[in-house]
């Protein structure tokens, strides 16, 4: 597991990437909520186009018509694009940096504090807090307590 990021004096201490599961799944009473929606409101299309066979205006099935599409990008879309995203996700902890996936990176110096979110009895999301920006947030990751040793022993101002 350690080794040295080539280009650089950094030795990798640790790295991982989401459990799959937890990553992709992790908006699952969204994706139900408008999976339950996108299949009331399709059979609300349905009935809408029996309705045109017989007569009825055609307008009567455009109205479900966004409601779908809206249901569908709520829903059942968001897993998709979570397994999707999840291939290009990974985190690495090296002597001087925590990097997230391939666009960022925070020095350990700059690490002021660390929330943890139990998901399981061994998973957890760690939301960490930089110093002059934005939190960051490593998802779903199995076993975090060795990641938070080595996040205690190398960040010097580090709350947990």
């Amino acid at each position: 597991m350690n080794g040295i990021i080539s280009g650089s004096d950094e030795e990798v201490l640790w790295q991982g990437r989401p459990a799959p599961r937890c990553y992709t799944f992790q908006y699952w009473k969204q994706a139900v909520i408008g999976s339950i929606l996108f299949l009331t409101s399709s059979f609300w299309l349905m009935l809408a186009l029996e309705l045109i066979d017989e007569g009825q205006p055609f307008w009567l099935a455009l109205l479900p018509l966004p409601l779908i599409v809206g249901s569908f990008f709520f829903g059942p879309l968001q897993i998709i694009l979570a397994r999707w995203r999840w291939a290009k996700i990974f985190y690495h902890l090296t002597d001087q940096s925590l990097y997230f996936s391939a666009s960022k990176s925070v020095q350990l110096t700059d690490i002021t504090e660390i929330k943890v979110k139990k998901l399981g009895e061994q998973l957890a999301s760690l939301r960490v807090a930089v110093e002059g920006s934005a939190p960051q947030i490593i998802h779903c990751i199995e076993q975090p307590d060795s990641l938070l040793d080595l996040l205690n022993t190398h960040c010097p101002q580090l709350k947990i």
